[in-house]
């Protein structure tokens, strides 16, 4: 009713000019505009939740009438709409300008449309048309603008994304604050983190009321801070004065809580070698109770993870869960894991961590980062998944700890059933990675002495896991799905985009470890005229039967690919010159056959021209498939099954046979 008045009056005030220049007008739209400002100004201080919501709008609706009184759109205090918009998007008042700019904006709208559509003698369609680009811009404005100042309030002029590494801890202290808070019976407590640039952000905050400025920095050189920096201990401070207090209470809104004592509990955060933040506590009046400082100590000592022999790691949980958030968000899923296994080994000291991807379809696991005294003998390794400890977690789908695995008599290792040089591990733990009731990945830790894992170490791998787990999902990047489309429909067997993406991390291991790798392409030789005697549908079963006698020839580490219509390739790491020659002759021995398939009557001899390049140049790698090609060529001028090998260096490729 109040704003369907308005409008009526609004409109009536707009109709006729007379009204808009009366000095009455204006000193009455004045005065309402000035008890506007000084009823929001209680409601800013005093008035929160409900309440604070029906004060903001009847501030609306005196900010409405002074506004119209004065001119409406056309007035100089228009722009108080949107200075209003602003303010009351601030977090302290719980107000919501997007919802109040749409109140101000149907309201303006609708006055300029009485003011003008019932004016003159036109018909009302030829009045109407001409007004609704001004109503709806009239419309628009206050409720983009209070759009826009709800965002700007919630973003603060800058992206959390790129806020400093000492942040915040995602709000898991916030149940422990709320907690000591309600025994305490303080005014507010507050957890100060220190940034890298060397302010205490807050990060955390619980108060009874809205006092409390939620986002705030505190300089390293501030008296809260020193005092934290020079004293270990828990310290009380009591001020009296004005003065003490605004230098005490910078986190708290100017003149809260005036008059009496204030009495402030300080605990500092972190080791020996700097401040990494502090816990605060205000009281007004009575000085706090022996038991509410101890309950506070007790708060710190867990948040710094030193309260018992199984506490997070060094750095404190905060730390190093916004490092591993951190490294989950880096868009190149290979970093990811990198930084992943990275971060895990500093919280797992001397410890070698490995993340395996596991194929399921091939029944493989592949070691796909390795960090640790043993990477040496995981990085980029293949293994059976029915194998080791890892086995077991494949087969049962839950984590495993094992300690003296080196005791008894059958000896039980991480990835494989055979021991060696590589397998001095005295303890091992690992935990599947699950996405879609399917194990995706492992994270495996092993230590050479025994009993080195206990059940926090556990915990600490099951949230890498999860995190792992949601990384892929929410970002689509999980190799294995991306890998799809680049699949053959016939084979099943990867095309050459997957060979190509394949040679580049081929290529980062030869410049690693100086590896020789080789690379088989086999050519059916006669394909065309294979086709038309046999038809394509039983030419297609050729090329299934090809393509499992070729894959047959080369163990699970090998990569398998389809690159052409009737051409199949091999990229085999760790291969030089005997290996590759020996792999070749293989290859074309086995697809050196007589077919038949489902014609009896009609037997096809297949043979195949096999070409093979190997080269330990990280440069060259990327070249195998064009040189293969080539050997292939060369191969099938000298007759049907014949193999073709070459060497290339930095000169260029050497033929061998």
């Amino acid at each position: 009713m109040l704003v369907l008045f308005l409008v009526l009056a609004s409109g009536r005030f707009r109709s006729i000019e007379s009204y808009a220049a009366d000095p009455a007008l204006l000193l009455l739209g004045t005065c309402l505009l000035l008890l506007a400002a000084a009823l929001a100004q209680l409601t800013h201080k005093k008035i929160v939740q409900v309440k604070g919501r029906i004060v903001l709008y009847w501030i609306c609706a005196g900010l409405l009438a002074g506004v119209q009184l004065t001119g409406s759109s056309q007035s100089i205090y228009y722009s108080v709409y949107l200075l209003f918009l602003m303010w009351v998007s601030l977090p302290s008042i719980n107000g919501s300008a997007t919802e109040l700019g749409l109140v101000i904006g149907f309201t303006e709208a609708f006055s300029l449309l009485n003011a003008s559509i019932w004016t003159g003698g036109e018909p009302l369609i030829s009045r109407l048309i001409p007004l609704l680009l001004p109503a709806l811009k009239a419309l628009l404005v206050p409720f983009l603008f209070g759009l826009a100042s709800d965002w700007l309030a919630e973003r603060e002029f800058f992206s959390e994304d790129s806020a400093p590494s000492k942040e915040k801890p995602g709000g898991s202290s916030y149940p422990l604050l709320q907690i000591i808070h309600k025994n305490s019976g303080a005014d507010s407590t507050c957890l100060f983190i220190r940034s890298d640039d060397g302010f205490f952000r807050l990060a955390e905050h619980v108060a009874d009321d809205k006092t409390v400025i939620s986002r705030f920095l505190l300089p390293e050189k501030q008296r809260l801070a020193r005092i934290a920096a020079n004293s270990r201990e828990t310290v009380i401070i009591r001020a009296d004065s004005n003065e003490e207090r605004s230098e005490l209470l910078p986190h708290r809104f100017p003149g809260a809580g005036d008059g009496g004592s204030l009495w402030i509990v300080l605990c500092p955060l972190g080791g020996e070698a700097a401040l990494e933040g502090f816990l605060l506590e205000d009281f007004s009046g009575n000085k706090p109770s022996d038991s509410v400082i101890s309950d506070l100590e007790n708060l710190s000592e867990i948040l710094q993870g030193t309260c018992s022999s199984e506490a997070s790691p060094a750095g404190g949980e905060f730390s190093w869960m916004l490092k591993l958030t951190a490294a989950c968000n880096d868009r190149n899923l290979d970093k990811a894991v990198h930084g992943m296994a990275g971060i895990l080994s500093e919280l797992i000291p001397d410890s070698t961590i490995s993340i395996a991807d596991v194929d399921n379809r091939h029944d493989r696991t592949r070691v796909w980062v390795s960090r640790g005294p043993l990477a040496r003998w995981r990085r980029g390794k293949t293994f059976e998944s029915s194998a080791g400890i890892a086995g077991w977690i494949l087969k049962n789908r839950v984590p495993c700890r094992r300690s003296r695995i080196r005791s008894g008599g059958n000896s039980v290792n991480a990835f494989s059933p055979d021991s060696g040089i590589h397998d001095k591990a005295g303890s091992c733990m690992g935990v599947p990675v699950i996405r879609e009731e399917e194990v995706i990945a492992l994270i495996m830790a092993e230590h050479e002495d025994d009993n080195t894992f206990m059940q926090y170490h556990e915990e600490l791998l099951l949230a890498v896991a999860g995190m792992f787990s949601m990384r892929e999902e929410l970002a689509g990047t999980r190799q294995k799905l991306r890998s799809i489309s680049g699949r053959d429909t016939l084979t099943g067997l990867p095309r050459v985009t997957l060979l190509d993406r394949h040679l580049h991390q081929m290529a980062k291991e030869v410049q690693t470890y100086g590896w020789y790798v080789g690379l088989i392409v086999a050519d059916i030789d006669g394909f065309g005229a294979i086709n038309q005697m046999l038809g394509y549908s039983e030419a297609d079963r050729l090329l299934k039967d090809v393509a499992e006698r070729f894959g047959s020839c080369f163990s699970k580490d090998v990569f398998i690919a389809r690159t052409g219509p009737d051409s199949f390739a091999a990229c085999i790491p760790k291969a030089g010159k005997a290996v590759v020659e020996a792999m070749g002759q293989k290859a074309a021995d086995a697809l050196s056959y007589r077919y038949s398939g489902k014609m009896p009557d009609l037997i096809v001899p297949v043979s195949a021209s096999i070409g093979c390049v190997y080269t330990h140049v990280n440069r060259k790698v990327l070249l195998l498939t064009g040189e293969a090609e080539k050997a292939v060529s060369d191969a099938r001028k000298a007759g049907p099954g014949t193999c073709v090998v070459r060497k290339i260096d930095l000169s260029g490729w050497k033929k061998n046979r």
